[in-house]
């Protein structure tokens, strides 16, 4: 056959650069490190927030300071936590994230007297006998189950402990168990009122006998933690942390 019959095509040719280039991202904006307290979060590690309102999401709001109020449940919130206002600002200002380290503070290895962290109360309760104010120390309420009958008490629980300071003693008041003898004194089993409420009387050099009435419903105004002082610093000396007049045994 000839070749004049044939149609001859060159294959097509194509070229595609191969990149394996890349262009790198630019950093993001690092904005400041603040290393303060805050009042809930994680601690001892940096965390970048974006925002104040992611900020306070992670760590809480701002703390001025003076809060007093139940240390144990809600923190102490007695001195300024300057780091919070620092995030504020700068967060407030919109230019960049910020990384922010909670600190939790760790005592002093060295540390004694005042420079000891926490509170400590003397460590002498008064004897079960004494009606006059003891040495402080630490009191526990035991609650057994409503009984007219039975002499064993049973399985009871801890409902609550008082730490007290400044020569103080307290005592549960009422009707001893089974009987019909009204005392006041510790180590005795003592009953509840016909409201369903305990009386102690706390007894002190500072402030003489208190008594006080209250009980485990929480919704009440009688109740255990709504009627006794929850902030051990207003039980440190007359004017270390508070005034004078505000100080409780």
């Amino acid at each position: 056959m000839s070749v004049k019959n044939f149609k001859f095509v060159s294959p097509g040719v194509f070229i595609n650069e191969i990149d394996n280039s890349f262009i790198p991202q630019s950093p993001g904006e690092i904005g400041p490190v603040v290393i303060g307290r805050s009042s809930r979060g994680l601690a001892m590690q940096p965390i970048k927030v974006e925002s104040f309102a992611e900020f306070v999401e992670a760590f809480g709001d701002v703390v001025p300071g003076a809060g007093g109020g139940d240390i144990s449940r809600d923190g102490n919130n007695q001195s300024p936590m300057y780091g919070t206002y620092a995030a504020k600002a700068f967060l407030n200002a919109n230019v960049a994230p910020l990384t922010y380290i909670r600190l939790l503070g760790q005592q002093e290895t060295g540390a004694s007297s005042d420079g000891i962290a926490g509170w400590q109360t003397a460590k002498t309760a008064a004897p079960a006998t004494s009606q006059d104010p003891g040495n402080g120390g630490s009191y526990g309420l035991w609650l057994f189950p409503s009984q007219s009958t039975s002499v064993t008490l049973g399985t009871g629980m801890l409902g609550a402990v008082w730490y007290l300071n400044h020569s103080a003693s307290i005592r549960l008041s009422g009707t001893v168990h089974m009987g019909s003898v009204t005392t006041a004194s510790v180590g005795t089993v003592i009953g509840t009122d016909s409201d369903k409420l305990f009386t102690v009387l706390i007894s002190s050099e500072l402030q003489g006998t208190q008594k006080f009435k209250f009980g485990f419903d929480d919704d009440s105004e009688k109740f255990v933690r709504k009627r006794f002082n929850t902030n051990p610093q207003l039980c440190s000396s007359p004017g270390s942390f508070y005034t004078t007049a505000s100080s409780t045994n």
